[in-house]
């Protein structure tokens, strides 16, 4: 019979040699994007829960114990990265890995009753979490232009969600799974399981998940386009859909979507995300149609003809279903809220620097205390 200690030693040895691997090939990639670093720094702390949790309550290394703390903040941290596009990973999202050490420092400091729901509100932190990945790896799952991290939503979420269970199974206990197989064990071939796993999903479109979004030109093409060498069919879907978002903008409809892109232009799902993304640039769909509502919404904003038309309206009229996402949206391509754009285009204007340089005071404008 095969000694329960030893498997549960190899399994831990597999997933940990799995996770160094992916740690390593992460780092080694030429492409540099946020998610690179965070998912190296993911992979340490999944090594260390690799051996941290095999001692139980034990935790023979601080170290080990406090970088297997922050494994969920930096899972969550990870996911954000890989299936959000983010140019940048903003400092506020490394606060739950910096929340879970801070839980952890605590414990070491206060007594025992303390510590117990110090823990239960980091065992709640944790369900939150995986719980906005799974939601993450959902909502962004239509939109997704990039067909092999699209593939890996459900798989990255499926077992973020199976390991909280077997973690659920292994610090409260479940009827009849004792005696059937050790707690122990059973996180061991779990970590091995997820360590294949993860390294055969991630180093096979490694290259594809980490790389930094190409520059995109301002009529919503990549200079590297020219160079592709397109099929007959491709290069009739590319001007379909050029005359569909140039000339009958139908990015203003609010129930725009990939599909209905797809059956105006008259081509498969398939081969419009594969040209929207490899030959346009765009990952996202929503950003794809987004960059031009946005682009639409400056020159909106900066008109003075317009200067009396609510943001909303404005928002509305541009395919946005609420003024929330048209605000996030906005200032997320232009730094400034709708109205400050609007204020400062207004301030620019011709006709505000005449009234400037003639004495009077422009309208809406504020006078000094």
């Amino acid at each position: 019979m095969t000694d329960p200690v030893l498997l549960d030693g190899v399994a831990r040895g597999i997933a940990a040699g799995t996770f160094a691997a992916t740690a390593a090939a992460m780092a080694a990639s030429r492409r540099l994007a946020p998610v690179r670093w965070v998912s190296v720094l993911f992979f340490v702390s999944a090594i260390a829960h690799v051996f941290d949790s095999a001692y139980g309550d034990a935790h023979p290394s601080l170290l080990a114990w406090g970088l297997s703390v922050t494994g969920t903040g930096l899972f969550w941290l990870f996911a954000l990265g890989l299936f959000e596009d983010e140019p940048l990973l903003t400092p506020w999202k490394a606060l739950p890995a910096l929340v879970s050490l801070g839980i952890w420092l605590l414990t070491l400091v206060v007594s025992h009753e303390v510590a117990v729901w110090l823990w239960r509100g980091f065992g709640l932190m944790t369900l939150g979490l995986v719980g906005h990945v799974l939601l993450v790896a959902w909502h962004g799952w239509r939109d997704d232009l990039v067909d092999q991290r699209r593939r890996l939503r459900a798989p990255i979420a499926a077992m973020a969600a199976g390991y909280v269970l077997v973690q659920g199974i292994c610090n409260f206990g479940l009827p009849g799974v004792g005696p059937v197989l050790n707690a122990t064990l059973l996180q061991g071939l779990c970590l091995a399981v997820l360590g294949l796993m993860t390294a055969v999903a991630l180093l096979r479109v490694e290259p594809v998940l980490v790389e930094a979004p190409r520059p995109v030109t301002e009529g919503g093409s990549n200079p590297k386009s020219e160079t592709l060498d397109l099929s007959p069919a491709d290069r009739l879907v590319l001007a379909r859909l050029d005359r569909a978002m140039n000339e009958a903008e139908v990015w203003r409809g609010e129930d725009l979507s990939i599909g209905t892109l797809a059956a105006l232009v008259g081509a498969p799902e398939h081969r419009l995300r594969k040209l929207i993304n490899g030959v346009l640039g765009h990952r996202n769909f929503a950003d794809y149609v987004n960059g031009r509502r946005i682009e639409a919404a400056k020159q909106a904003l900066g008109d003075p003809e317009l200067a009396l038309k609510p943001v909303s309206t404005i928002a509305y009229e541009l395919g946005f279903a609420s003024l929330g996402p048209f605000n996030r949206a906005f200032r997320a391509a232009t730094g400034a809220t709708p109205t400050a754009w609007r204020q400062t285009a207004a301030a620019a204007s011709p006709v505000h620097l005449r009234l400037v340089e003639s004495g009077k005071r422009p309208p809406n404008s504020k006078t000094s205390a």
